[in-house]
């Protein structure tokens, strides 16, 4: 047969045959790796999309890959389910995952009304810092953490935005992404005079989602639900994610030199070249969230912040009573306003303060998702305990 005659006999049963191949069904993914969250709307101009982006978002600080084109999330009404085989999250993790989600599966909440507060979600997995931790896949010994990276001069940072004090940064070498990382020592005493002593180590570095993790160690090279306030603002890593913004920082306050180690222009000059790195890597990934649309990440922020400080409308439909009802149960309640988000509320509660009021046992969360909390939740069930 005519070699053209051949081809245009063949092409239609091959178009035919890659339609059939990618319309065959994906397979059901293990029920494990499924969760249904509600969405309680917190907001007058909240949207479907607004709660879409923001949970997406929020997978993606997690460690999830994320890949265009999977179906991380199915609507029905106002629930959604959560597919964590979709999301991809990271392998190593998985059973971290399952074992949160049958925890949080097995809540007077979702066994009452078939979902979790999609808010609680977030305070559960981005706002918890040992549950942040094993879903990301940070290493819980430093030294472990550090052993595949090398180090350039450090930066005397003298002036911190961050640290109270001083604040020692060093900076890896680096020519691909996952090379990337940093490394901030905050203590006691003076950097140039000699006498500074680290008390505790923030370090950042870059899972393969392009998303940065943050992770905080002692002195004993174990990992820390938050940093300690007396030495930093630094709080918890959900304050890192909202301080970064999904990106590497030139310094904020200008300082003076110390011999020795690297001044601020040096310093802001790495850091430049890291972000290109970063950019660059991130250019090329074919994922359901826009790293350059820098505003996104804040959808994230506001499923827990309306949950962590919910107003009488939230609460009441949160509740399933009328607002009447709902502010009967709160009489007595103290409020404020947000700061951060105006049109959020002037009279807002304290997720502690009301969490005893609903009609349905519930998983506390910590009391601030950034900020140091006397108790944080630790649901995931590790090898070995």
């Amino acid at each position: 047969m005519n070699p053209a005659r051949r081809l245009a006999w063949i092409a239609p049963w091959l178009a035919l045959c890659l339609l059939v191949a990618c319309s065959a069904p994906v397979p059901p993914s293990d029920p494990r790796d499924l969760i249904e969250l509600r969405w309680i709307k917190a907001y007058p101009r909240e949207s479907r999309s607004d709660v879409e982006t923001g949970l997406l978002w929020g997978l993606s600080h997690l460690g999830a890959r994320l890949p265009r084109g999977a179906q991380v999330v199915r609507w029905h009404g106002d629930t959604l389910t959560l597919d964590l085989a979709q999301a991809q999250v990271l392998e190593e993790t998985l059973p971290a995952w399952r074992s949160l989600l049958a925890a949080m599966k097995a809540s007077g909440e979702y066994q009452a009304l078939g979902a979790l507060d999609i808010g609680r979600f977030m305070a559960l997995t981005l706002g918890s810092s040992r549950h942040y931790y094993a879903l990301t896949g940070a290493d819980p010994r430093y030294h472990s953490a550090i052993s595949r990276l090398r180090f350039v001069t450090p930066a005397a940072i003298a002036k911190s935005a961050v640290a109270h004090g001083n604040r020692l940064i060093e900076v890896s070498e680096a020519q691909r992404v996952d090379q990337l990382a940093f490394i901030a020592r905050e203590g006691e005493g003076i950097i140039g005079e000699g006498s500074f002593v680290p008390q505790e180590i923030e370090l950042l570095d870059v899972m393969p989602n392009g998303q940065l993790r943050f992770a905080l160690y002692g002195l004993d090279g174990n990992l820390k639900s938050a940093a300690s306030v007396a030495l930093t603002r630094a709080g918890k890593p959900a304050k890192c994610m909202w301080c970064h913004e999904s990106g590497l920082h030139t310094t904020l306050v200008d300082f003076a030199g110390v011999p020795g180690h690297l001044d601020r222009a040096a310093f802001d000059s790495l850091v430049r070249e890291r972000q290109k790195i970063l950019s660059d890597y991130r250019d090329a990934l074919d994922i359901q969230i826009d790293y350059r649309e820098l505003q996104d990440h804040t959808y994230a922020e506001l499923l827990y912040l309306t949950f962590e400080e919910p107003s009488l409308d939230r609460l009441a439909r949160e509740w399933g009573v009328s607002t009447g009802r709902a502010a009967q149960l709160l009489v007595g309640k103290p409020v404020h306003a947000q700061e951060e988000f105006a049109y959020l509320g002037e009279a807002l509660y304290l997720r502690a303060d009301v969490e005893s009021l609903a009609p349905y046992a519930v998983q506390a969360v910590p009391q601030s998702v950034r900020e140091p909390s006397a108790h944080e939740p630790d649901l995931i069930e590790r090898p070995g305990h």
